[in-house]
């Protein structure tokens, strides 16, 4: 498909998309409620889930960027984008915002708003979905 590099671990991106539809559920399950009646303990696992979506969206990045285009990514953002644009996704720069958004939660988490990353989630999780079928259709 892209020369005679070494092909993804099919396993491996398996799990990865896994891990990003369970996150996927888990907010879409807890932003069915107003913001207004969610508990503190309910907006810091919103808090964990994007982190744990990043995550698992950067480490499938990054092993079909090392694995199938043999680029080694100098960061998180830019395996999501090198790998988004390889693969032809268009909404790439959403999948950037989460990354930068999981930076924000993790390294300044005192600053966090957690209303706009309700709000962000309840806009849904279209790109990860394209994503994801990309991914299943042109990696595995």
């Amino acid at each position: 498909m892209w020369g005679a590099l070494l092909p993804a671990d099919r396993d491996v991106v398996r799990y990865r998309i896994s891990e990003l539809r369970e996150c996927i559920h888990e907010l879409t399950r807890i932003t069915s409620k107003p913001y207004e009646e969610l508990g503190i303990d309910e907006r810091y696992s919103i808090r964990y889930n994007i982190i744990v979506l990043a995550e698992a969206l950067v480490a499938l990045c990054l092993h079909i960027a090392k694995n199938v285009f043999n680029y080694m990514p100098k960061s998180y953002v830019d395996s999501v984008e090198y790998v988004g644009r390889r693969l032809g996704v268009k909404c790439c720069e959403d999948l950037i915002a989460i990354v930068k958004l999981r930076n924000l939660v993790v390294h300044r988490y005192w600053v966090v708003d957690d209303r706009k990353i309700y709000e962000s989630v309840v806009n849904d999780f279209k790109c990860v979905e394209e994503f994801i079928m990309v991914v299943e259709r042109k990696v595995l």
